[in-house]
């Protein structure tokens, strides 16, 4: 059965079924979904006691997940489907050309282009052109968020991007920041948001609990641009 608790102003729902266990037990997916094993004597109000007790972990949990989200359905890349950049919606506009190029003019993008039945020349165009466009604005706004680090890390933090098919970013332990080029099609508060959620794994290279009270001190408002992340790219 399908059920859901209240926690803040965060509604958890999860799938309960009912088994032999003598525990309550607690799954969270990748898919951010909840699944709940509860003893057979169980009450569904007892239920839904311990699992306040536990949101906060549940959450944390779907925040780490997060990192695995698929990102917008696949594209045809046809003249008038939508594509994002920078969180607004463009309509792609294809136009016969022999000098091949990607222009942002008004509500569109358009791409001038050889063969306009050449789709994967067109996404290659297009995905070309959303790499320069993140080299500018990534570099920019890292070296603005960068200084942040310099309370918990030593050394200079470098940054690197690259097409991810399951992350939005990662930080490894030689203190590079790798952040999923699909981020440039993201509001740039979201960019910032994965930025210093990926700079305070410099300190902590987890989700622990000192590790969400980093972010929580350093961007008080990350629960709200994630979830606004998440509502863009689905």
């Amino acid at each position: 059965m399908k059920d859901q608790i209240q926690y803040g102003n965060t509604l958890i729902d999860y799938n309960l079924e009912f088994t032999e266990r003598k525990t309550l037990g607690i799954k969270v997916h990748p898919d951010k979904s909840v699944n709940v094993s509860a003893p057979e004597e169980s009450s569904i109000e007892k239920i839904r006691e311990k699992l306040k007790g536990k949101a906060s972990w549940i959450i944390k949990q779907q925040d780490f997940f997060l990192s695995f989200h698929p990102l917008t359905p696949a594209r045809k890349f046809v003249s008038g489907e939508t594509h994002l950049y920078l969180g607004r919606q463009y309509r792609l506009k294809l136009h016969e050309d022999q000098s091949e190029s990607v222009k942002l003019t008004g509500g569109y993008i358009n791409v001038y282009t050889k063969d306009l039945l050449n789709k994967i020349g067109i996404q290659e165009l297009l995905k070309q052109w959303y790499t320069e466009k993140a080299e500018q604005h990534f570099n920019l706004m890292f070296n603005e968020l960068k200084p942040i680090s310099k309370a918990f890390y030593e050394l200079e933090p470098q940054l690197s991007y690259r097409w991810m098919k399951k992350r939005w970013g990662s930080c490894d332990k030689n203190g590079k920041i790798h952040l999923n080029l699909e981020l440039i099609k993201t509001p740039k508060k979201c960019i910032e948001y994965v930025m210093v959620h990926e700079l305070c794994h410099l300190k902590y290279l987890n989700h622990s609990n000192a590790f969400y009270t980093l972010l929580e001190k350093l961007y008080p408002d990350w629960k709200p641009t994630k979830d606004r992340l998440e509502r863009l790219m689905v």
